[in-house]
């Protein structure tokens, strides 16, 4: 979940990902690209932007997800976040 201010604080590769770690909330493309996303293969064009939840990503060059560290120790949401 974004912090308060509803801002991702997180931005990884697409390669990169770690859904366990964290919560990735958003799916950018700085180019045309077509990423597998929770299971269905997606068009994106350069420059565009998914909102979802992302339970899955394929490792697709110039694909970007932003979110935050998944939180398992404070139901607040606060312990472990760096602002």
């Amino acid at each position: 979940m974004p912090l308060h201010n509803g801002i991702p604080s997180i931005i990884h590769t697409a390669t990169l990902a770690d859904v366990t770690a964290y919560t990735y909330t958003k799916v950018y493309a700085s180019v045309g690209a077509t990423p597998t996303i929770n299971g269905q293969a997606v068009a994106m064009v350069a420059g565009g932007t998914l909102d979802i939840l992302v339970r899955s990503i394929s490792a697709t060059g110039n694909v970007f997800v932003l979110g935050d560290k998944v939180n398992t120790s404070d139901p607040g949401g606060t312990t472990g976040v760096i602002l």
